[in-house]
């Protein structure tokens, strides 16, 4: 009875399903007896949620019995799972089973032992009426549940026999007052037409006490969390992605194929999952193996038209196979007159259990197909048929057309795998070929750049350059040039972009206006933008503007007019900068210039902001989101930019959950954004009282150098966490790295982003006051040298001519604040009352425009100094004005700070919920034995726990025990 099945792989998701089959258990305390039947495909994750079902039903007293069925072929041994279920219980508890036996003498047939070749008969006399037998199982269990409430669990009922299925019907007849929970899972992808449990379950369905639960797989972040669960190394987000798309959402693919890479053969279909997979063909007849085999070379999904003239059947046959796949639930019709495995890990299985000659004689076919235009077809079907049939030159001309027409459709992720593809390939083109290798080259870079992927076209423009041979034509060399120092800008390699765009200056020098020197020119004004040589930009952007007029090329005509509107921002007049942006903008649109469009909404989005209009800006990141979207630029400079951006206004103007939207990543996401969107949510979820951001942005490391964005943005929460965890040495090696880091990048030591990281060193300090008095003097003298170099970076760090924008100014007051609040809590030269609260009444205004949370905060804080002058009134006032938007955003950890609600909030009563959470508490219990005692997620034990903690003013949970005990909370 004691036997509950356990399992180390975690469970991800489901509480829809959990919540459902707890509530049957529960009701069988109440003596409310049903059933519950279980659904999912193979794999997908029953047995571990039954698992975890047990596990709780044997916390909640119950007693849990499991039979499995066993496919056996056509004939196996009848009962076999009720046999296992008395044959356990007999094991384990053979006086139950005596007293069992003694009621029932029937049971004795079913216990293995009676069962086994040469085993002794039973002491019962010919054969057994069948329904003695099935009163008496039932009249077992019920004797079994008056002791303690039960649950009988039968897995994998697709497999029972006759008599097993008669059995489980007739205990679900008879369900009434027993303390009894039945629960049966199956799988419903083996439930083909003519399947015996098909019309038992629908019997059973129709019982009022029968509930039904079917498991889906999962979605794209639970499959993502469970995967993350698993791996023991690091896997690459490219390895991660390929997992998530053959898996499906399916649990146990996940684990077999997270297995799989781990042992450096990712790109296998593991043999025990391919042999489960495989063996489903088996009963059926040769042809629709044989058509199986076809669709499976197609690549899962075919056409009709297609695979009839591939398959080469009579059309009978053709439909009578199909019709026996489809029976067999391993294709499935989506009603568009195409075929498809309804998994794709069966399609594998079935694809590698090819020989190597059938795979090339089927892809030949379906290149002949193609080229022969017998049936429509894509060039990227045409390609990977003809890469896979040998006919190399074929390959080559279709991978070049694939990655042109994945471009034209705003699919550069594919457009990037084609044109690679496309460069192995290169070497087999046809002798007639057109195709001009440098022209591939550098839309291979563009499709990296678009998709995100830029370090990925730096390296091959890198090398491509480094092939040339010292007499290449000057044009074939600034072909090179010119994308590299684009994407070399992109990603902050500001030295490489300079040293490229001036040496594909020099390479067309002497030649005419011509639309492609205009394109240089706006692109090296653009650089020296970028590096701060403001007189040198406008020169070069104007030179620009004069070549492309005389080229025809309006395309570096507009983007030599948006650099000099960015220049006319830097020089102080965002009003002259933002009507010029808007006007680019449009101009861009109308002449259906992508790259110039998205640049000039990003760059007007972005006045906006640092303008502090913050609406406006949202208004402007959010179309620009848009139209980066519509025109395949999402993942490329400044589409991604915006969207990155988008995310931040939110957070900053407290829409925490349109980041969440906002920053939703799926399989397609490329890892740099993925690791780029994870860095700005880890602000909503810091400041939730998700410690886990930490950690997180140390395991982004790999992007740092890549985006330095991710740790610049992740810093703060990053650093928050530590400090809740009380892990002062990691926050402070945290901080020094991402400013090292910046410092190099930027080539010097004050960049304006140094502002923000001194106050956050100075946050770090004021936690270390607190509970460390010895150490005052240490600290003070550390702080000065933050707020010196916070000073002298507003002051010198940024270029000729620009100030801080209003959030720069913000921080740049709650750098002095919290040196004034450090002075404050070590008592060394402290400033006076006053002026503590002018200093944090300051902050607080100046995060006024618009940066919520910041505000909250600033407010939490003049609080502070205000109790401290003995003002309790304003005091009151300022935290309840924090309290309040803490609890609109959810922000555990300002909330926390304010004393748990915050004034106004209920006081320090507790409610009767949280009263019920202390008593448990109190016991020891865990937040996970208490959220399944409660019937609440752990999710909402946590929150109470730390209201708790904040109306009692405790910082442990001991401590709570403690109080509780002491004051007579637990009466």
């Amino acid at each position: 009875m004691d036997n509950v099945p356990w399992t180390s792989t975690p469970l991800v998701g489901r509480s829809t399903e959990m919540a459902t089959l707890i509530s049957a258990v529960d009701d069988a305390k109440t003596r409310r007896a049903g059933a519950v039947l279980l659904s999912g495909d193979a794999g997908v994750g029953k047995t571990r949620l039954l698992d975890e079902v047990a596990t709780g039903a044997h916390e909640r007293g119950f007693g849990v019995l499991v039979g499995h069925c066993t496919d056996f072929g056509d004939a196996g041994l009848p009962f076999l799972a009720f046999s296992e279920i008395f044959g356990r219980l007999a094991g384990e508890r053979p006086d139950l089973v005596e007293s069992v036996l003694k009621n029932f003498p029937a049971i004795g047939r079913l216990l293995p032992t009676h069962r086994l070749i040469g085993a002794q008969p039973v002491a019962q006399e010919g054969q057994l009426d069948r329904a003695a037998l099935f009163d008496a199982v039932l009249g077992a269990f019920t004797a079994l549940s008056a002791s303690e409430p039960l649950v009988v669990i039968v897995e994998d009922a697709h497999w029972a026999d006759d008599s097993t299925r008669d059995l489980i019907g007739f205990l679900i007849t008879r369900l009434t007052s027993q303390r009894l929970a039945l629960i049966v899972s199956y799988r419903s992808d083996d439930l083909h037409r003519r399947h015996p449990l098909r019309r038992p379950i629908a019997e059973w369905s129709r019982n009022p006490r029968v509930r039904r639960v079917n498991v889906l797989p999962l979605d794209a972040a639970e499959s993502r969390s469970l995967l993350d669960s698993l791996v023991t190394e690091p896997l690459s987000e490219t390895e991660v992605r390929r997992i998530l798309e053959r898996a499906g959402g399916n649990a146990f693919f996940t684990e077999e194929l997270v297995a799989a890479a781990s042992m450096g053969d990712g790109d296998a279909v593991p043999p025990d999952l391919a042999d489960l997979l495989l063996v489903r063909l088996d009963p059926l007849s040769d042809d629709a193996r044989q058509v199986a085999r076809v669709i499976a070379v197609a690549g899962r999904r075919v056409p009709h038209t297609l695979l009839t003239t591939v398959a080469g059947l009579p059309d009978r046959q053709l439909d009578q196979a199909l019709r026996e796949l489809i029976d067999a639930h391993i294709i499935d019709v989506p009603g568009n007159a195409s075929y498809y495995f309804r998994h794709a890990l069966l399609a594998e299985a079935v694809y590698d259990d090819l020989l190597p000659g059938e795979r090339v004689r089927q892809h030949a076919a379906y290149v002949q197909a193609l080229k022969d235009q017998t049936v429509a077809g894509t060039a990227a079907e045409l390609a990977g048929h003809a890469t896979r049939s040998h006919d190399l030159a074929t390959a080559f001309e279709a991978r070049v057309r694939a990655g042109q027409e994945a471009l034209t459709v705003a699919a550069p992720q594919e457009g990037l795998k084609h044109y690679e593809m496309a460069l192995e390939l290169f070497p087999n083109a046809a002798p007639d070929n057109t195709i001009d290798k440098t022209w591939l080259i550098a839309e291979t870079a563009l499709a990296a750049t678009l998709s995100s992927q830029h370090l990925r076209g730096v390296k091959l423009l890198r090398k491509a350059l480094a092939d040339l041979p010292p007499d290449a034509p000057k044009l074939q060399r600034a072909q090179l040039l010119l994308p590299l120092a684009d994407i070399a800008l992109i990603i902050d390699q500001d030295q490489e972009a300079n040293e490229a765009a001036t040496q594909a200056l020099k390479q067309v020098a002497d030649e005419p206006s011509t639309p492609f020197k205009a394109q240089i020119a706006s692109l090296y004004a653009r650089v020296s933008a970028g590096l701060g040589r403001s007189m040198e930009a406008e020169r070069w952007a104007h030179k620009a503007l004069e070549i492309a007029r005389e080229a025809g090329e309006e395309s570096a005509a507009e983007d030599a007019g948006i650099t000099l509107a960015q220049l006319r921002r830097r020089a102080g007049d965002p009003a002259t900068a933002t009507k010029q942006m808007e006007e680019a903008a449009v101009r861009a649109q109308l002449a259906g210039d992508a790259a110039a469009e998205v640049r000039s909404r990003f760059l007007l989005g972005s006045i906006q902001y640092e303008e502090g209009d913050l609406e406006s800006a949202k208004t402007t990141f959010a179309v620009t989101c848009q139209r980066a979207g519509e025109l395949g630029r999402q993942w490329a400079a400044y589409g991604f930019d915006a969207r990155r951006m988008l995310a931040l206004t939110q957070f900053t103007l407290g829409d925490w959950d349109g980041v969440a939207t906002t920053t939703r990543t799926d399989s397609g996401t490329p890892g740099a954004s993925a690791a780029a969107l994870r860095a700005v949510e880890a602000n909503v979820r810091g400041a939730r009282g998700d410690t886990a951001v930490a950690e997180e942005l140390v395991m982004l490391r790999k992007w740092w150098d890549l985006d330095v964005l991710v740790p610049v943005i992740g810093l703060q929460p990053a650093v928050e966490a530590y400090l809740e965890l009380d892990r002062i040495p990691d926050a402070e090696k945290l901080i020094k790295d991402v400013t090292a880091l910046c410092a190099d990048i930027f080539q010097t030591d004050l960049f304006t982003g140094r502002v923000r990281f001194s106050t956050l060193a100075l946050q770090v300090l004021c936690h270390r006051a607190v509970g460390e008095p010895s150490a005052a003097k240490e600290l003070v003298e550390r702080g000065a040298e933050l707020v010196a170099i916070g000073q002298e970076t507003a002051e010198k760090g940024l270029p000729p001519g620009r100030l801080l924008g209003v959030e720069g100014l913000a921080w740049l007051s709650r750098l002095e604040a919290e040196w004034e609040r450090l002075r404050w809590l070590t008592g060394i030269d402290p400033p006076s009352p006053e002026e503590h609260v002018a200093v944090w009444r300051r902050t607080a205004e100046a995060f006024g425009y618009g940066y919520v949370y910041e505000e909250a905060w600033s407010r939490a804080r003049l609080s502070d100094a205000f109790r401290a002058a003995g003002r309790v009134a304003e005091a009151n006032e300022q935290a309840t004005l924090a309290a309040e938007t803490a609890r609109r955003l959810g922000a555990k950890s300002l909330l926390e700070a304010l004393g748990g609600d915050g004034p106004g909030a209920g006081g320090t009563a507790l409610t009767a919920r949280e009263t019920e959470v202390l008593k448990l508490l109190a016991e020891g219990r865990t937040n996970r034995q208490l959220a399944r005692e409660l019937y609440i997620s752990e999710k909402t034990v946590s929150v109470h726990v730390s209201n708790i903690l904040g109306k009692l003013g405790v910082r442990s949970r001991t401590e709570a025990a403690a109080v509780a005990r002491r004051d007579g909370l637990l009466a």
